[in-house]
């Protein structure tokens, strides 16, 4: 019978002679301490358990010592053992299995064969070699997915500067808020299909047919006639589909061939460079859009190539290939089915494996939820069979989603036992998760915090306070430093102290949340400041947020994790996308500008005949010279009050004459400079607010006598 055991570093044997000092004082070298990047398999020894006679235990640890790596653990134990045990280092693994014979010169012989994975300054040498491994994949991993991942995090904001201008060239300020949900709508319901697209045909063709999808979506866009409203509509969704495999492949391949510890690391280092995206995509999209608006989508062009290329050349030969497929009469679970009866699948084979029903029910469902929130207050009334036929018909689609994909769970499924090899978009296990629940809805809160920030403040900063496309880009900046704060202090939440994904997710909780709130008073109020303060604030909630979620579902179910990977991708956008709707439809509904006002335009006034410029700008002055007025307190005191006389002479006299006994000889010698000018200059453009009747004014800015 055959036990198992994990070795410890801070066991001493009995036993040990001086002859096994080298082996037990490496282990005991702070070089040496326990392997952190060894999996559990790597610490697991096995040895008989008849120790009944000291040669037959001697023997075996000879054998196990005479390895360079111990013989591993078999799977099915390895979660069992896994809990209560800690990693040792290679040294110890060997100096203690050294110690398991009694005879001395046995132990000579072992602390011999235990120093020959350690360098002479007593480092191991199995761990310095995964080490380079793994800083060589993730370099690959970074130089091959920093492009595709930064592409799909720049696309969800570059427009948010550029978003005023083009509905403006198109006509259509209105239906603004489409240019926006057509992106999210399908960058949010297809990241799901992405995911069994990853597992089915492979993630090298997953990632590239995401690549080439965006770029025939962003060429559209740049394309589109102004004329043609439903073409741009058309390529932002396209746009919003190459995004969504970009969004989940990436992360999937972060996830593969590597610890949760590791992982940790590279998903901190695409966090902070989606976060950076989000947050310079407005000051990018404003300065293309001072050339060309056009420009923020012919920018993804060239990035698409560049990532294709590298990822082809760089990162091809590590990416895990296709999952295989069961047989017919096999276990739809494809992870635990024989490899001996697997079949080579082609391509009707493996395309039969999605969950098509469960993928229909989805996209119709949430398609119909969004059409009707876009609809509803903006284009029709609330009450209208418009808006709640597809918004009761969305609810309804939602609902049988979750029952079809019940009923496809096996064995006891109907669904399972009509499609035996179709396997589920989302596990069962999974939506009754309440971790999994719980981390939807806190990215869900994330995305909805995030894109409302991103979008919404720079309408704030474009039609109040009449910034340019590119100053008002440079405002949203303030967002940034927040989220990097965020990021960071995420990072070191999880891989230093306290090592978990509670701390950060609190957290981040509470700062997104006083953020939000402060920042709606402080845009209500126009506080420049305040609005900066708390843009920053909630950059930092954020930013929190962004890394510790797909890290947490994939610590409770790392079997599923292309799937857990996809729900949690889902929810960032699908949050961004309902609250930029709902928002959206009160702004229209509070605006009070017509669809067909000029008003709705930002740039009419550019656009003004000049004989009309000129007026609206003489207006304009007059408006501002109303500003420096004194004031003259209406009260009922007699003592204060004129006479009949000088109220008489007043009314006869006019205000040039009243300004001129107030101020003294000076004002009435320019009043009547003025007056007997040159007659071409006075016919000329009006100068309401000049330099001597402003001064006037405000030297006489007090109480008339």
């Amino acid at each position: 019978m055959m036990s198992f055991f994990r070795v410890r570093q801070k066991d001493k044997s009995p036993s040990a002679s001086s002859s096994s000092l080298s082996a037990s004082s490496a282990a005991s070298s702070p070089r040496n301490q326990p392997c952190t990047l060894h999996t559990p398999t790597e610490t697991l020894l096995i040895t008989t358990s008849n120790m009944d006679s000291s040669q037959d235990t001697g023997k075996d640890a000879r054998q196990n010592t005479g390895n360079s790596e111990p013989k591993p653990v078999s799977e099915q134990h390895m979660s069992e053992l896994e809990a209560d045990a800690t990693p040792p280092s290679c040294t110890s693994i060997q100096a203690k299995t050294a110690t398991a014979t009694t005879a001395s010169e046995a132990n000579a012989a072992t602390s011999t064969s235990a120093t020959t994975l350690v360098d002479d300054k007593g480092r191991c040498l199995a761990c310095r070699q995964e080490k380079l491994e793994a800083r060589r994949y993730r370099w690959k991993v970074i130089i091959g997915l920093i492009f595709p991942f930064a592409l799909q995090a720049l696309d969800v904001t570059i427009i948010a500067s550029a978003l005023p201008w083009i509905a403006t060239d198109f006509g259509e300020v209105s239906q603004l808020n489409w240019i926006i949900s057509s992106f999210n709508l399908t960058s949010a319901a297809f990241i799901p299909f992405w995911g069994q697209v990853a597992d089915i045909f492979g993630r090298h063709p997953a990632i590239q047919t995401a690549l080439v999808i965006m770029m025939i979506g962003s060429a559209i866009c740049t394309a589109a006639p102004t004329t043609a409203f439903p073409v741009l509509l058309l390529g932002r969704g396209i746009q919003g589909l190459g995004c969504a495999g970009l969004n989940v492949v990436v992360r999937v391949i972060l996830l593969d061939r590597v610890s949760l510890k590791e992982n940790a690391k590279n998903w901190s280092i695409f966090s902070f460079t989606a976060g950076m995206s989000y947050g310079i995509g407005p000051v990018i999209g404003g300065a293309l859009t001072n050339v060309n608006w056009r420009w923020c989508f012919a920018i993804n062009l060239p990035i698409c190539v560049a990532a294709l290329v590298l990822i082809y050349f760089v990162l091809r030969p590590e990416l895990l290939s296709a999952q295989p497929v069961a047989g017919r009469d096999q276990s739809r679970d494809i992870s635990h089915a024989d490899p001996s009866n697997q079949t080579s699948p082609t391509l009707v084979q493996r395309i039969a494996t999605i969950d098509a029903g469960g993928q229909a029910l989805f996209l119709s469902g949430f398609g119909l939820l969004i059409l009707a929130l876009t609809w509803a207050g903006a284009t029709y009334d609330w009450t209208t069979a418009a808006v709640l036929v597809p918004l009761f018909l969305g609810l309804l689609l939602i609902a049988a989603f979750v029952v079809y994909e019940h009923h496809m769970t096996p064995p006891d499924g109907v669904i399972a036992r009509m499609w035996p090899r179709q396997k589920a978009m989302l596990p069962w296990k999974l939506l009754e998760s309440k971790d999994i629940g719980l981390m939807f809805y806190i990215n869900f809160a994330t995305g909805a915090a995030m894109y409302s920030v991103l979008y919404f403040c720079n309408l704030y900063f474009t039609m109040v306070k009449v910034y340019g496309p590119t100053y008002a880009g440079t405002q949203l900046l303030y967002y940034t430093p927040g989220l990097g704060i965020g990021v960071y202090l995420s990072m070191y939440l999880l891989n230093g102290r306290p090592c978990n994904t509670f701390a950060p997710l609190m957290l981040g909780s509470v700062i997104e949340a006083v953020g939000v709130g402060a920042l709606a008073w402080a845009l209500w109020s126009e506080h420049l400041p305040a609005i900066i303060c708390m843009m920053a604030l909630t950059g930092a909630g954020t930013g929190l947020r962004l890394m510790p979620g797909s890290l947490h579902a994939v610590g409770f179910f790392p079997q599923h994790i292309a799937t857990v990977v996809a729900i949690m991708a889902v929810a960032v956008p699908l949050g961004g996308t309902l609250a930029l709707t709902v928002m959206s439809t009160v702004f229209n509904n509070t605006s009070g500008i017509a669809s067909t006002s000029p008003l709705r335009s930002v740039t009419t006034l550019n656009y003004l005949p000049p004989n009309e410029l000129a007026t609206v700008e003489h207006n304009a002055k007059c408006v501002v010279c109303a500003l420096f007025l004194g004031n003259v307190r209406i009260t009922t005191d007699a003592k204060s009050a004129e006479t009949g006389e000088t109220q008489a002479a007043a009314e006869n006299a006019g205000t040039a004459a009243n300004m001129r006994r107030a101020n003294g000889a000076r004002a009435s010698q320019a009043g009547d400079m003025q007056d007997t000018g040159d007659p071409g200059r006075r016919l000329g453009r009006q100068h309401v607010v000049s330099d001597i009747y402003l001064a006037t004014l405000l030297r006489s800015k007090r109480r008339a006598p």
